[in-house]
């Protein structure tokens, strides 16, 4: 599985890890951050990570707040959500 990054006027192909593949695109997962439990959606797969932004229910948190309302997160630390 492969994502499409762009960067520096060329698009790269980014391979994502095993460990990744349940994690595509869109997926609805949680995971803990600073010992605090939060839920989003993938945005986008990175090679040993996944750029996720936070559910509405936590958007209004300082930690969403300060991050944007998006965070990095490696694949090993997120789970999905049905």
């Amino acid at each position: 599985m492969s994502e499409t990054a762009k960067g520096n006027g060329k698009n790269s192909v980014i391979e994502v890890s095993k460990l990744g593949k349940p994690f595509k695109r869109d997926t609805h997962v949680a995971f803990i951050f600073h010992r605090h439990h939060f839920q989003g959606v993938v945005e986008k797969q990175l090679k040993n990570s996944a750029i996720i932004d936070f559910d509405s229910e936590f958007s209004q948190s300082n930690t969403a707040q300060e991050l944007k309302q998006k965070v990095v997160i490696s694949y090993t630390k997120l789970k999905l959500i049905n």
